[in-house]
């Protein structure tokens, strides 16, 4: 399919692709997304230009659409659309483009109409009420499942693990229980990590913009967790490390079940972190996840309506993900490969209770909070790093 986007959308979803892609320009978008730079450049600025719809997945919120087609539209012979629905035998009278303007006409002249009859307090009472009917629902999902979390210790059955030569001479070690540092980083790997059969193949490359993410805390991280002593990789466009640990490798296959090869449709959140039933881990991995595979995002077409939102491959694990938020009293929307969560309460709610490691990330939570409360540095909330609890360990 095919979409016809406003002047302004247009302008806020090619914005929105290149901070999603961290590109500067529509040259190097163009070589992310693999198309045409020329393509590319018609559809950011001939304004009667329809664009591929696959482009609006990644976008957080919801663009208003002026028409939608066919991917071969152009090529048949229009106008087969009629018949006895009012709406389309009056939206093909007045054109597609005249139709979308005079419903927009036709709703400003409402609008100004309640405004003058009641007040601009009206708008104002509007706001708090939808405010309100949020706060309503976030204490009644907590009451709902208020007694769902009764914090279980998981144990971790690490005895199909073998140490290879190389292991014992680095003294690699495992976990020995489902812990905050362990959930985080699970949700790292889903984001950014890779596990293959050949060499024990186990690596982790983000983009080259999170090297402080990188090396300030993930390489602490896998430290506390495996005793790992990890290099820094630098290439053209990510940083990361590659490890060939055994005991690393079957450890995150074979006791958190992390699937080898291509993740996508195949990643879920392990059965280990859900039977916890722990508030601060299930937050944990969402925020790893988060960090490697998410953004908070500012939408100008909205009136700087605070989203944030994660982008997952798996509709399964995105599934997951919502059942976690619910759980966690978060009121969550989810869409093909994203979930997000939407508005001023949702952005304080979540730099309160789950926050952020990565200083990109923080950055954009910051933006976020900024228009939550301008008079309060990130809403009120403190935006440091997240606690850690320690682990035990096995040689």
């Amino acid at each position: 399919m095919r979409v016809l986007l406003a002047k302004k959308e247009r302008k806020e979803l090619f914005d929105f692709l290149q901070e999603k892609y961290n590109v500067k320009n529509l040259k190097e978008l163009a070589v992310k997304i693999n198309k045409p730079y020329k393509t590319v450049n018609h559809w950011r600025y001939i304004y009667k230009m329809y664009i591929p719809k696959y482009l609006l997945r990644e976008y957080p919120a919801q663009l208003q659409i002026i028409d939608e087609q066919q991917d071969n539209w152009g090529q048949t012979k229009g106008g087969k659309i009629g018949g006895k629905n009012s709406v389309i035998s009056f939206k093909k009278k007045l054109g597609t483009e005249n139709y979308y303007l005079w419903r927009k006409e036709i709703g400003k002249k409402a609008i100004a109409k309640i405004q003058n009859k009641y007040g601009k307090d009206l708008v104002k009472k509007a706001i708090q009420g939808r405010m309100q009917k949020r706060e309503d629902k976030i204490k009644e999902l907590e009451l709902k499942y208020n007694t769902y979390f009764t914090n279980e210790k998981v144990l971790l059955d690490n005895k199909e693990v073998t140490f290879s030569r190389g292991d014992k001479k680095k003294n690699i070690i495992l976990p020995t229980e489902m812990c905050i540092d362990l959930a985080e980083e699970t949700g790292v790997h889903l984001g950014d990590g890779c596990l293959r059969d050949k060499r024990n193949y186990f690596s982790l490359k983000t983009n080259k913009t999170e090297e402080k993410y990188m090396v300030n805390f993930l390489f602490p991280l896998y430290k506390r967790l495996y005793n790992a002593d990890l290099k820094l990789m630098r290439l053209p466009s990510v940083v990361g490390f590659e490890s060939y640990s055994k005991a690393i490798s079957e450890f995150k296959n074979k006791v958190l079940k992390i699937p080898k090869g291509k993740k996508i449709h195949r990643i879920e959140v392990p059965q280990i972190i859900l039977k916890t039933k722990n508030k601060e881990i299930y937050r944990a991995f969402i925020r790893g996840l988060f960090d490697t595979d998410g953004c908070a995002y500012i939408s100008k077409s909205k009136n700087n309506y605070p989203i944030i939102t994660i982008t997952i491959k798996s509709n399964k694990l995105i599934n997951q993900v919502k059942e976690m938020f619910l759980k966690l009293g978060f009121i969550p929307y989810t869409g093909e490969w994203v979930i997000n969560l939407n508005g001023k309460r949702m952005v304080q709610k979540w730099t309160k209770e789950i926050s952020s490691n990565n200083p990109k990330n923080l950055a954009k939570l910051r933006q976020a909070c900024s228009v939550v409360d301008s008079t309060k540095p990130c809403g009120g909330f403190n935006l440091g790093s997240t606690p850690s609890t320690p682990i035990s360990p096995i040689n």
